[in-house]
């Protein structure tokens, strides 16, 4: 599975500037609302510094990284959920994505058409959390007309369906995210199907220059929304700028927020993932090392469908080193010698830096 992540946020705030900074490509980014039409799809490599490593310790020819799929997503608009500005097409290709990038702009630069006139960061979240939340509010009503006119008396699982659905009607209409309510898992397994925005993990982008009143930026959007504790915040600089924020990393980090140089904005990736809590595990081989992307909590059987079918279809059992025993010792038949080889079966818990070896029979 290739995870994809949107960029989503108001028109001209810097969404097609990021993406190409990040995947390295010059799609259009021009100074009006509603360049970007289509959507922009990159391929980007999540970088692993744990398989040079690896490499060097099995004398591996080549390093393939995992790859994830970003989308540059059309600008919303106040009302998009009903069709304004580009409307309802680009809120499905924003259910498509596993999380989100939201870019706010925080930079007050007169050359740069803002759709609204003014700088308002606080307004311009709201905007779109709001889009957000009456499209997903729009998706429950309509799942439960579909639902009561094929309810039966004795269908007892569609009743427990409607229940469900009801109560993410309460939560929409009281103005709060799905990702707030705390599901179980038979309850997430129901409701992954209909691809709730609103579900989805968010990062937040704050798009800065070195004229921006900083303190505004930060106290004044992280005080008066109302964000989920998993929600990952970062801050980008433009290219531009010669802001320096004196002792402010430190507690920029109680606050969850991150500093992100434009420069060095990959790390944004990485970040994503963690909002996602998806992990690596690696394949190592003379010929070549390879890093794989798997969800937490995600069992051997499970992640071995990620090379190939047969793999899951066969299973015999995992050879697992763990990284830091292949680092500690850096080579094999020493590390067989020492017993520290395990093998595991279909349910174990795959941990980050796993190296597997899969044994199967077809």
């Amino acid at each position: 599975m290739v995870y994809k992540f949107g960029i989503i946020g108001l028109p001209n705030v810097g969404k097609s500037a990021l993406f190409n900074k990040i995947t390295k490509l010059n799609i259009p980014s021009k100074n009006f609302p509603f360049c970007t039409i289509d959507p922009n799809i990159g391929v980007v490599s999540v970088f692993d510094g744990r398989l040079k490593k690896i490499a060097y310790c099995v004398s591996s020819k080549n390093i393939v990284y995992s790859i994830v799929t970003l989308i540059d997503i059309a600008g919303l608009v106040k009302g998009a959920s009903k069709g304004e500005g580009l409307g309802n097409k680009f809120l499905e290709k924003i259910r498509e994505c596993n999380a989100l990038i939201h870019v706010v702009r925080c930079f007050k630069n007169t050359n740069i058409i803002h759709i609204y006139n003014d700088i308002n960061p606080i307004r311009d979240i709201d905007i779109i959390n709001t889009e957000l939340l009456l499209s997903d509010l729009d998706l429950c009503e309509r799942i439960i007309k579909k639902g009561s006119l094929r309810q039966s008396a004795n269908d007892r699982n569609q009743k427990v369906s409607l229940n469900l659905i009801n109560r993410c009607i309460r939560q929409l209409q009281s103005g709060f995210a799905l990702r707030d309510i705390i599901f179980s898992k038979d309850e997430w397994k129901k409701l992954k199907q209909y691809q709730f925005l609103t579900l989805k993990p968010v990062i937040y982008i704050l798009n800065m220059e070195s004229n921006i009143d900083i303190d505004f930026s930060l106290d004044n959007v992280f005080k008066n929304n109302n964000f989920n504790k998993s929600t990952v915040f970062s801050i980008i600089l433009n290219e531009n700028n010669n802001t320096k924020i004196n002792n402010m990393n430190y507690e920029l980090s109680k606050k969850n927020i991150f500093y992100i140089d434009f420069i060095n904005c990959n790390t944004i990736i990485k970040k994503v993932c963690d909002a996602l809590k998806l992990k690596m595990f690696f394949t190592a081989g003379p010929k070549e090392v390879r890093s794989w992307i798997f969800k937490k909590g995600e069992t051997a059987l499970q992640i071995s469908k990620l090379i190939h079918t047969d793999f899951s279809k066969g299973f015999i059992r995992a050879q697992i080193i763990s990284y830091d025993d292949l680092i500690k010792y850096c080579n094999i038949s020493k590390i067989r010698k020492l017993g520290k080889i395990r093998s595991e079966g279909k349910k174990y818990i795959v941990q980050d830096g796993d190296i597997i070896n899969f044994l199967f029979n077809i």
